[in-house]
């Protein structure tokens, strides 16, 4: 009996030091390496969906990006001004996208809406591959308005 309640002992201290020993490391993103990369990592792109004219609709579709470099691009009357965007938020869109890619998700996602704006997610691999993450009306989803919101808040006025 004490030599089981021995092994059980010095076995539960290898548990709790390899837990303690695992907790302070992350499998966060290491972003500096990403933004060595040079093109875009996301474009985002709205097309209207209402009736107007072809001159109109040109002008209303909307383009955002973020690049690797971690500038976001947004629609500005200089259109070249890029602002830097967080490391957090650089790395939770970096990481949506790795997601969304690996897990197919948006795949069977959609919104039943007839008239708005629908919107394009692309996402650029680090090999400057175009990954589709979805295309269509995302009113609905939380995550998708996320995302949006996070790059089109660096807006030039």
């Amino acid at each position: 009996m004490k030599t089981t309640l021995k092994i059980l002992s010095v076995l539960m201290i290898a548990v709790l030091a390899l837990c303690m020993a695992g907790c302070g490391k992350t499998d966060k993103t290491d972003i500096k390496q990403l933004q060595q990369l040079e093109g875009d990592m996301l474009v985002i792109t709205g097309y209207p969906q209402e009736a107007m004219t072809k001159e109109m609709y040109d002008k209303a579709v909307t383009r955002w990006r973020l690049t690797y470099t971690g500038l976001a691009y947004n629609p500005n009357p200089i259109e070249e001004v890029g602002i830097k965007v967080t490391d957090e938020e650089y790395r939770r869109i970096y990481e949506f996208c790795q997601e969304a890619v690996a897990k197919n998700k948006f795949a069977n996602y959609s919104e039943d809406v007839c008239d708005g704006t629908t919107y394009k997610f692309v996402f650029y691999d680090k090999d400057g591959k175009e990954h589709v993450i979805y295309d269509g009306y995302c009113y609905d989803n939380k995550e998708l308005q996320e995302i949006k919101k996070l790059i089109t808040k660096y807006q030039v006025e």
